[in-house]
């Protein structure tokens, strides 16, 4: 079979008006909580007389990483769907690959075009260029659609339009579509650190508030407690860039711009109505390059914070970065919030009687901003379709009903009431004792997690300040949408001189915080002058051009 060119879907073709008619009155009920926590009705799965018999299909899903038990679950949708008309037609066949190998394997389901109708795809593992080469299919007619009340219900008009792609044509123009469906609690998690809190009050630290007082607090532990480190941090990248917070004023980096690798980022200044490319600049730049930026960023910002780490170097694992680094207990952990949980019990496992706390990185983070993170509101994890299912229609009337209600979201992310976990609140659940033989587990970040069904654990729920900095991420509010949001950068004509800038960048290891303040200027300005003898102009030239294009297509909209 020919892999078919992209093109928007009309409304689907396979189904009839009369069942599209039936399927919105077995759902109304799920979709009747504006807050989405509603429950499986009878009327959602009660039969509707005269409905239309639709023929039995299996639909085949892929996942990332080792799930447990699902066959406990999928026979609990059987029974839920059981008289439902359309929804018990839809059987579902669940497989995995393991994260290591996922990548290929995705891949390689791509090229040969294996029999899967939905599956996982990372924004890491070729997404962007998976949609540029026209591999899932277009999905755009089934959100923001009475039909599916379900999806309408469970993702926002802003999430929608978060996980809309543009399309580089050949002509330089751009068109639109839905090629993955987000899933997301959360749009960014705050990056932090969680702290010795004993250790805090033995040696009678002020309170951790800010950077000043977790430096002091480090600074204390390194002098008193020889066989301690001051900080375990496995990837510094960013830990003093204010740009991952919205407080840019129109200078913009992200994932979609980052096509040197981690060490060496591009940043995007724009117009004050942020409808004009200004400039990209990169570290080590020339001043007449800065000039160009917005106000208040026309010097050299990136070396600048580059430097400014440096402060943290003597509280650093000296080893690190080598192969048989052995990390010893410290002082600070560098630790997202939710990693939070998980690390602290591990922790407290290793070193009995220890007592943590978290502190939030970013000020505006920390300090609650509405706002202050801006994003493209969509997370690294996805599913997809892939463009040649014939099943497209089977695959969104389930994830209709997966998302279409509390009970049947919750199903898939938690497993069975009752027996896997039980709910405290509206908001909170709690694991059940239950043996590991028979204890159902989801990767969820690969399969369930939607920003209209979060719950939080018994121990987040027992820590004030910590379920305020899960509120705060679970908040729209706290994000708005990158300007940049959609864009992917087409390297086709310059495959070679993106991947020679790439092998030099690699070489740098700036994310470890591996020189000091002089070695960083230096190698920073090295990287800059080799980058330029091998592309890095052009390249520039060539990304200033497709964000302007970017741009006006999305403002002419």
């Amino acid at each position: 079979m020919k892999k078919k060119l992209l093109q928007k879907k009309a409304f689907p073709k396979r189904v009839t008006s009369a069942l599209v008619a039936a399927v919105m009155a077995l759902s109304m009920s799920a979709c009747a909580s504006s807050n989405a926590q509603s429950t499986i009705s009878e009327d959602q799965t009660a039969k509707s007389a005269g409905a239309p018999q639709i023929e039995e299909t299996t639909i085949n899903i892929r996942v990332m990483n080792e799930y447990r038990n699902v066959e406990k679950v999928v026979d609990r949708y059987n029974e839920l769907t059981a008289d439902d008309p359309v929804m018990s037609k839809i059987h579902l066949n669940f497989s995995y690959v393991i994260g290591g190998d996922y990548k290929d394997k995705l891949t390689m389901a791509l090229a040969a075009q294996e029999d899967y109708d939905l599956m996982f795809c990372g924004g890491w593992q070729g997404l962007s260029t998976f949609i540029q080469e026209g591999n899932f299919a277009d999905l755009s007619s089934y959100f923001n659609n009475d039909n599916y009340p379900g999806l309408k219900n469970a993702f926002s008009q802003d999430y929608v339009n978060a996980m809309t792609s543009y399309i580089l044509k050949e002509d330089g123009t751009y068109t639109k579509g839905i090629y993955g469906i987000n899933l997301a609690s959360y749009f960014e998690d705050s990056r932090g650190f969680m702290y010795r809190e004993d250790l805090r009050l033995k040696y009678n630290c002020d309170p951790i508030t800010d950077e000043e007082s977790l430096l002091a607090f480090v600074k204390t532990v390194a002098e008193n407690e020889p066989d301690m480190e001051g900080a375990s941090i496995y990837n510094f990248f960013r830990l003093d860039s204010p740009w991952y917070s919205a407080k840019h004023d129109h200078v913009y980096t992200q994932d979609n711009v980052n096509i040197f690798g981690d060490q060496t980022w591009a940043y995007v200044g724009l117009s004050e109505d942020e409808k004009t490319v200004l400039n990209v600049v990169f570290a080590g730049d020339d001043q007449a390059e800065f000039d160009k930026m917005p106000e208040g960023y026309q010097y050299d910002f990136i070396i600048e914070y580059s430097v400014d780490r440096t402060k943290w170097n003597d509280y650093l694992n000296p080893s690190r970065g080598s192969t048989d680094t052995v990390e010893k207990d410290a002082a600070i952990t560098y630790c997202a919030l939710t990693e939070y949980e998980s690390k602290v019990k591990e922790a407290k496992e290793k070193i009995p009687g220890s007592e943590y706390g978290f502190y939030v990185i970013d000020d505006a983070q920390r300090n609650k901003e509405e706002g202050a993170v801006v994003c493209d509101m969509v997370t690294n994890n996805w599913l997809v379709v892939p463009e040649w299912s014939e099943k497209t229609d089977a695959v969104m009337y389930f994830l209709d009903w997966m998302f279409g209600s509390a009970e049947a979201h919750d199903l898939f992310q938690y497993g069975i009431e009752g027996e896997d976990w039980e709910a405290i609140g509206e908001d909170g659940y709690r694991t059940l004792d239950i043996s590991e033989d028979e204890k159902y587990f989801m990767p969820t970040y690969s399969f369930t997690l939607n920003p209209s069904y979060v719950r939080n654990s018994e121990f987040v729920l027992n820590d004030e300040d910590l379920k305020a900095d899960f509120d705060y991420i679970y908040d729209p509010s706290t994000y708005k949408l990158s300007p940049l949001a959609g864009f992917t950068f087409n390297a086709a004509d310059y495959e070679t001189e993106v991947a020679n800038i790439t092998a030099l960048s690699n070489e740098l290891q700036l994310t470890l915080s591996m020189y000091d303040a002089d070695e960083t200027v230096e190698v920073i300005n090295n990287w800059n002058e080799e980058a330029k003898k091998v592309g890095l102009e052009e390249v520039r030239a060539e990304m200033i051009a497709q964000l302007q294009a970017f741009l006006d297509a999305k403002n002419a909209e």
